[in-house]
């Protein structure tokens, strides 16, 4: 049965978080600008992001302060979002990860962190959450199969989820990362993902113990990213950075891990995973090929840019593919149940 009672909650969540993101952006903005904090733009990049120079970054903080505040207020309130919050603990260690790599772009070197840096302290995190999830979490993990079947995982297996685990999120959060390169791509993509999310949770409500902080979380971010829309819809009035990108990026996979459906990472953020893989492919051809590209330049948006769609376009196609991909998840879920 729907927990409609905490649908109630989860939609009230969302509202929230969405006016609180609106409420921190009127704030910060201006602040932000006057310190000048612009995110240098890529010299190998489309050339109409050149007229972008001068966009303040870091508005990540937009969102993650007010679902911050969410995250210490909730198990007051009610106990069952304690697991919400821990999700969101990681969501900040990697959104600091971001903000630093953000703030090094800005005021040291345009590069940001070295690729070492960024890929120790995210491998950290994403091994930190791993051994969080299968050995010191009071909830037992366990995966369910597209059949409806419920599998623990228990004993020796726990280790080999684990090495799967931990460069699943590692990917996952990168790839969301890299989606973040046209003005509101991500904010509309993870908006629809999340709202796909919490119709899955709802629907597998009976078997997740916790199922109150995973229909909440997915609304919570969902209500973030609708907030940050205000100021990042074209023409951007500022940038979410790698703050809000790598945050988002690890919390949404961290979801449909804890659900115990990762595969729907795949699935429901089917754009994600491609923006990431499109990436992989590019290298692997070029170095294969000796210099020879598949795509005009990746990760694939910029592709379409350079074949002359315009930002609007690409996230209106984007987001079609995005609610495409959520109904897909959300019917290959349903299924076992309309077996019965």
């Amino acid at each position: 049965m729907f927990p409609y009672d905490a649908m109630r909650f989860a939609v009230l969540s969302l509202l929230i978080t969405a006016g609180g993101t609106i409420v921190s952006g009127w704030i910060l903005l201006p602040w932000i600008r006057r310190k000048r904090s612009s995110q240098p733009i890529r010299d190998n990049g489309p050339q109409s992001h050149l007229s972008k120079a001068g966009t303040p970054t870091f508005g990540g903080l937009f969102f993650l302060l007010p679902i911050t505040l969410f995250a210490i207020i909730g198990p007051i309130i009610k106990r069952e979002l304690l697991p919400m919050t821990v999700m969101i603990v990681f969501m900040m260690l990697f959104g600091i990860v971001g903000f630093a790599d953000d703030y090094v772009k800005v005021n040291i070197s345009r590069k940001g962190l070295s690729v070492k840096q960024k890929t120790a302290w995210l491998g950290l995190f994403s091994t930190a959450a791993t051994v969080f999830y299968l050995w010191v979490s009071p909830y037992p993990p366990f995966i369910l199969t597209l059949s409806g079947k419920v599998i623990p995982i228990i004993g020796a297996w726990k280790v080999i989820y684990g090495l799967i685990m931990i460069p699943f999120l590692f990917y996952m959060s990168n790839s969301v990362n890299i989606t973040d390169g046209v003005d509101g791509l991500l904010s509309s993509l993870m908006s629809i993902a999340g709202i796909g999310l919490f119709a899955v949770s709802g629907l597998l409500a009976p078997v997740i113990p916790h199922v109150l902080s995973t229909m909440t979380l997915s609304l919570v971010i969902t209500g973030g990213c609708l907030g940050f829309l205000v100021f990042n819809r074209y023409p951007a009035r500022i940038f979410m950075g790698d703050t809000g990108s790598q945050a988002l990026g690890i919390v949404f996979t961290l979801l449909t891990v804890v659900m115990g459906v990762p595969y729907l990472a795949l699935i429901i953020g089917f754009v994600f995973f491609f923006e990431g893989f499109s990436v992989v492919m590019q290298v692997i051809y070029f170095k294969a090929t000796g210099g020879k590209r598949i795509f005009r330049m990746s990760p694939i948006h910029h592709h379409f840019e350079l074949g002359g769609w315009h930002e609007k376009k690409i996230v209106l196609v984007f987001s079609l593919v995005g609610i495409v991909s959520s109904l897909v998840g959300f019917l290959v879920m349903s299924y076992p149940l309309f077996r019965r």
